[in-house]
């Protein structure tokens, strides 16, 4: 132990030392490097050999399945034969006739064995009850002779793809399947295509073709010159078809759960190819893996195998003359430390000296070594070290004490925490918001504070409420949050600024009862006053003249044009305050347009306008409220009054996704591309303003959209031009009819 304390305080002792430990260190990575660098080339170029093995096999059967389907397409579509008389294939499906079926399917099943790049083993046609009516498959005799088996007849309507043929389903590629097929009969697997027999538009069948995959990959091997071909499941890597059995059985060629889940990453990374190395009947092969496609799906994966001595083999004639370089490396390094750690030794105990002052708080020691080699550079330049750090130190310390008056002297509340939310610094202000005494601790954690989100509506201008507002005790607070980034890339925390709104908010909510206020005030005596116009021009108090009938109808109609704006004031003071209630329920989008015609239709008339609604009889019903809903229609239809001086307005509905769509078209003058984004905003209007023939105060398209949205829907501009606007809205469908068709079907058309 005394030595080991001597050793550890001598720099000389610890500098030969781990000199010592490097050489062999050296030894054992220039072994290794050489290894690996004689072993490298070998191991990549037979990694690059298995990938484009590999994938190359992939690539042969998703060939195979192509022409496959081009041959089963030919089958699909054969006409009649004249010259043998058999039917053609649709027509032999659709008269339940299998003996003519056989007459036109065989001289297929025969040629194939011809045709280039097909492979058809067996051969299945059922029809339309999933009942096969032929089936066929092919082997050969002792001699190599093709001969032909006929399976019995069966109920296949338990294969996957037989229902989606029969009912006439489409994948992502279209209405024909392929993929991997298990029969259940015996162990034999196939790769197969199917597809559909269709005459007069109605699937009368579908035909079968596959190919066995043991022949297939005794074929795929021996054009590969790999040593082993498997294919496994997609999904979790069990091996069920190899050209090779070990002797421990197929569940030795498993892909482990970590390849497989690279090999489902494979196609969207640069990688070659997935490896892994397997031991088969006592020998190491390298195996590599790349996902089996079909018609645009994973069906499958597929590794080629070849054995892992062509890696290892050049290293044994390596290993002489890296041993001879390795022990010259080693006495060289030895040599080397010792002879350095006498250079260095020597005036760093000088530097090590003025550090231990300098670290203990005496920043005006300086070293006193000046030779010209590096240990001299080291030394002035700790000396010009210490000096910048005592000025960096008077600066900071300066800086710091500026900055923590500044943030103290800010009016807002401030609060500087954490990535993780601790709290690092909390100015005066905040303390204040917080009713914190100077001699209290602050929070730990930000989520100590207590925010409480504004229950109300406040400082909106149409939209929702401002979602930085929060109660903070008796206060209302806008917190705005900031990131700190020390480099542009590493987050140190946040700053969060608390803003004292409590006045402005108070002020909001009196000028929202104001307005409430005031409209109920005005409303009373504006309905009085139109409802008294209206029964004078209806004569109940006797006849009256022309001119008194004019200016009693400019008396109705401008008393009713306030009333209206009066409404949308009191709706826009309600959704502001939060106090408008929803009766949810399922209703029929006609029968809330059949209430309100009669107080739109009128004023459409007077401009003569035409009125068309398009909404099919057998449209399914929405979740709404009814008297909002109308509402909504009575906001958009009299919009597209105002803006709209000849042609028609035009409303439609049809099912859409789980909702209904409707769209209220007109033919105006559309809206100016620079209020298009604000037309959705209080008192947002055209370029005539409060001068414009129609006068408005621009909130019915506000009121419009947010009662949309609080009944679950979604209000927009779908289109406008000089030829006119599209407003579309969204409701949510309430048991939609899954048979419904989006045909044109009104059931009214008023003018």
């Amino acid at each position: 132990m005394r030595l080991l304390r001597e050793l550890n305080s001598q720099l000389q002792y610890k500098i030969i030392a781990p000199f010592l430990l490097l050489t062999l260190l050296v030894a054992f990575a220039g072994s290794t490097i050489a290894f690996l660098f004689v072993t490298g080339t070998a191991q990549e170029r037979l990694n690059n050999q298995l990938a484009q093995t590999a994938r190359t096999t992939a690539d042969e059967i998703v060939e195979l399945e192509q022409a496959n389907l081009t041959f089963l397409r030919e089958m699909v579509f054969a006409g009649p034969n004249t010259q043998t008389g058999a039917p053609a294939v649709a027509d032999a499906f659709a008269e339940n006739d299998p003996e003519g079926l056989e007459q036109a399917l065989e001289p297929y099943f025969r040629v194939s064995l011809q045709r280039q790049g097909i492979r058809v083993d067996r051969l299945i046609a059922f029809n339309n009850q999933g009942q096969s009516v032929i089936d066929w498959e092919r082997f050969f005799d002792e001699i190599g002779e093709p001969q032909r088996t006929n399976h019995e007849l069966r109920d296949i309507n338990v294969l996957w793809f037989v229902p989606r043929i029969l009912s006439n389903q489409n994948d992502a590629v279209g209405d024909k399947f392929a993929g991997l097929l298990d029969l259940g009969d015996d162990k034999t697997r196939y790769i197969f295509t199917v597809a559909p027999v269709v005459k007069e538009e109605k699937i009368v069948g579908g035909l079968i073709i596959a190919t066995r995959l043991n022949t297939l990959l005794q074929d795929l091997r021996d054009n590969s010159s790999s040593a082993i071909v498997t294919l496994y499941q997609a999904d979790n890597g069990q091996s069920f078809a190899s050209t090779q059995i070990p002797n421990a059985g197929l569940t030795t060629l498993n892909i482990q759960p970590d390849v497989v889940a690279s090999i489902r990453d494979l196609e969207l990374s640069n990688e070659q190819g997935i490896y892994d190395t397997v031991a088969v009947n006592e020998r190491d092969y390298q195996f590599a893996y790349a996902p089996l496609r079909i018609r645009s799906s994973t069906v499958g994966i597929i590794s080629v195998a070849l054995a892992s001595d062509y890696v290892t083999g050049p290293w044994a004639d390596s290993r002489p003359p890296l041993i001879i370089l390795t022990v010259f490396l080693s006495i060289t390094i030895i040599g080397l430390g010792i002879f350095i750690a006498r250079q260095i030794t020597r005036p760093l105990q000088e530097l090590v000296s003025t550090a231990q002052a300098v670290s203990s708080g005496n920043l005006t020691e300086r070293s006193n070594v000046h030779s010209q080699d590096e240990v001299g550079v080291l030394s002035g330049a700790f000396n010009n070290m210490t000096d910048h750090l005592l000025s960096l130190y008077d600066k900071v310390h300066a800086e710091a004490s500026q900055r923590a008056a500044i943030v103290e002297s800010i009016a807002d509340g401030v609060i500087v925490c954490e990535s993780s939310g601790n709290i690092l610094l909390m100015n005066k202000t905040m303390r204040a918001f917080l009713q914190l005494a100077n001699d209290q601790a602050k929070p730990n954690h930000f989520n100590n504070i207590p925010l409480e989100p504004l229950d109300d509506t406040v400082l909106a201008f149409g939209d929702d409420r401002t979602p930085d507002l929060f109660q903070l005790h008796d206060r209302v607070v806008r917190v705005v949050v900031t990131p700190v980034e020390l480099d542009h890339k590493t987050r140190f925390g946040d700053v969060y600024v608390f803003q004292d709104l409590t006045s402005e908010v108070t002020i909001d909510r009196a000028k929202t009862n104001f307005i409430a206020t005031i409209s109920h005030e005005l409303r009373t005596p504006l309905t009085v006053i139109g409802g008294s116009s209206e029964l004078l021009l209806r004569g109940v108090v006797g006849n009256i003249s022309d001119d008194q009938r004019t200016l009693l109808e400019t008396m109705r109609r401008h008393t009713l044009s306030m009333t209206n704006i009066l409404n949308n004031v009191i709706t826009i003071a309600r959704l502001e305050a939060g106090t408008l209630t929803f009766d949810i329920e399922s209703i029929h989008i006609y029968d809330v347009l059949d209430e309100l015609l009669w107080s739109i239709q009128p004023a459409i008339a007077a401009k003569g306008l035409m009125l068309d609604i398009q909404i099919p009889d057998n449209l399914p019903k929405v979740m709404a409220d009814t008297y909002q809903l109308q509402n909504v229609f009575h906001q958009l239809l009299d919009n597209a009054r105002r803006y709209t001086d000849t042609g028609a307005i035009t409303i439609s509905a049809r099912l859409q996704k789980g909702h209904v769509r409707v769209d209220i078209v007109d033919t105006g003058r559309g809206i100016e591309p620079d209020l298009s984004d604000q037309i959705f905003t209080r008192f947002a209007r055209g370029p005539q303003g409060i001068n414009s023939p129609e006068r408005g105060i621009g909130l019915g398209l506000v009121i419009a959209k947010r009662l949309l949205e609080l009944q679950g829907g979604r209000l927009w501009l779908d289109h406008t031009s000089e030829q006119g606007s599209t407003f579309s809205f969204l409701l949510i469908c309430n048991n939609a009819d899954p048979n419904y068709q989006d045909k044109e079907n009104p059931i009214a058309t008023a003018a």
